[in-house]
């Protein structure tokens, strides 16, 4: 499995879809901060979305795609002068409309056609790749790198969020989870940015030292033996793993471990000494202090949580 792969599978990457809907002119939606990712897809129109201040609105178009990544606030309106209400509220203003899709602001103006919805991830024991994303990820549909990819999921989304078929909902779910994922990829193809998991993962030296660790994960690893890899300075490398990921070789490590470490902890019965070898700890009780320091929780209260979830199964 690749590296980006396995990070979402052991954050939890979790999407859904609210809704496709028609919006008419005059309206403006404000979404306040949150705890998801959320998203918007216009397939057909256009609108406005403003988010912080000192950052400039973006028209979007047929196609186009926004993310934020931490549930940052915005708005989206048909026109920078009008009325903005907050989400609450403009969502019990939908009706349904001559098609039975929703409906939202005036009766005659010009309409924009939008998908909305979240992504969720694990963040009682985060990665990089997520603290390290930008407040928005904007995808045009006219510079897309990947062509028609955007267009084709997001034609799909939208028939299956009007529709009544059997098993839409799981469909959906897992549709939204591949928007963000070629939503990464398109960012990594286009941005410029020089700092984050996603430019660490993709340069040619700090990549490979990631890997490295990914691959054996239980091998104690040295700052040597790590630049060796990344065929650099002890010094450099450092300095430049930092600047990349934004914490230390050792420290990325020791999350990382972490992660499989719930995983397993969530997800199956394995005693947890067990669990401490297999994420690279000779002790359970050095695996249960460096838990707690890094995660904020101790493995028995994981392990119990899990517990009372449906379909854990005590062994």
């Amino acid at each position: 499995m690749d590296v980006l792969s396995e990070v979402l599978k052991k954050t939890r990457l979790r999407g859904t879809i609210y809704f496709h809907a028609a919006f008419h002119a005059p309206w403006g939606m404000h979404i306040p901060s949150g705890e998801y990712a959320n998203f918007h897809i216009v397939t057909r129109g256009n609108c406005w979305v403003r988010s912080k201040k000192d950052e400039p609105a973006l028209q979007l178009g047929t196609g186009d795609m926004i993310l934020f990544p931490h549930g940052d606030p915005h708005t989206l309106s048909d026109s920078l002068r009008s009325e903005v209400i907050n989400a609450s509220d403009f969502m019990n203003t939908a009706r349904r409309g001559d098609d039975d899709t929703m409906v939202f602001g005036g009766t005659g103006g010009q309409r924009c056609s939008m998908i909305c919805g979240h992504f969720e991830y694990h963040r009682e024991c985060s990665h990089s790749l997520f603290e390290t994303l930008p407040v928005r990820i904007y995808i045009s549909a006219n510079n897309s790198t990947q062509t028609n990819w955007l267009s084709t999921a997001s034609e799909l989304a939208a028939q299956l969020s009007n529709s009544n078929q059997a098993g839409k909902d799981v469909a959906i779910d897992r549709l939204a989870e591949s928007l963000f994922v070629q939503a990464l990829a398109e960012h990594i193809d286009r941005s410029n940015d020089s700092a984050g998991f996603l430019a660490a993962l993709h340069d040619r030296h700090i990549g490979r030292a990631l890997r490295a660790m990914h691959d054996a994960i239980t091998h104690n690893w040295t700052l040597a033996e790590l630049s060796d890899i990344a065929a650099m300075s002890r010094t450099v490398f450092a300095r430049r793993f930092h600047q990349l990921v934004g914490e230390s070789p050792i420290v990325y490590l020791a999350r990382w471990r972490m992660l499989k470490a719930y995983e397993l902890l969530s997800d199956s019965d394995m005693p947890i000494s067990e669990i401490s070898s297999q994420v690279g700890y000779q002790s359970e009780f050095a695996f249960s202090r460096a838990f707690k320091k890094l995660t904020g929780q101790t493995p028995g209260s994981v392990r119990s949580s899990a517990g009372d979830e449906p379909g854990y199964q005590e062994g």
